[in-house]
C-alpha cells in the first residue's frame, strides 16, 4: 500500500512539473518561489526558533515579494513527511529580477549574517518557478 501511495505520488509531482504550462528556465517573468528549511544549532529549541521566526519577519516588506511566510515545524505523521527541521521560510517574488534584488538587499544580508546565521546549523534552499 505504501509503495502505491508513493508511486502516486510520484507520478502527480512529475505531472504537475511536466505540463503545458512549465515554461522552463528561460522564463526570467514568471513568479519565483524561494524556500528554506531550516535546522537550528540547538534543534527543537523553542526560544531559538522565536528568535529566528522574529529576525525572519524583519524582511517580510522587501520589494518584489508577493508574499512571505515564515513557520516553525507542524509535527505530523503524513506520508513521506520530513519532521526533522526546525524552521521553514516560502518567499513568492515576482520573477528572478525580484529573486536576486532581494537576495542582495542590504537588509537580508545584514539580518542573515547578524541575527539568522548565529542560530542555523544547517539550511537548505529550493527555488523553482512556474504559476
Amino acid at each position: 500500500m505504501k509503495t502505491v501511495l508513493l508511486g502516486v505520488c510520484l507520478a502527480l509531482f512529475l505531472l504537475f512539473f511536466s505540463s503545458s504550462s512549465y515554461a522552463g528556465t528561460g522564463a526570467s517573468n514568471q513568479k519565483i518561489t524561494h524556500v528554506i528549511i531550516v535546522w537550528l544549532k540547538k534543534p527543537g529549541d523553542a526560544v531559538q526558533r522565536q528568535r529566528f521566526v522574529d529576525a525572519s519577519r524583519k524582511l517580510n516588506n522587501l520589494p518584489g515579494i508577493i508574499n512571505r511566510h515564515v513557520g516553525v515545524i507542524k509535527p505530523g505523521h503524513g506520508h513521506g513527511q520530513d519532521t526533522g527541521f526546525d524552521v521553514a521560510v516560502s518567499v513568492t517574488l515576482e520573477n528572478q529580477q525580484a529573486l536576486d534584488t532581494y537576495m542582495n538587499s542590504p537588509v537580508h544580508q545584514q539580518i542573515i549574517k547578524k541575527q539568522l546565521a548565529p542560530l542555523v546549523r544547517k539550511m537548505v534552499t529550493y527555488n523553482f518557478s512556474g504559476e
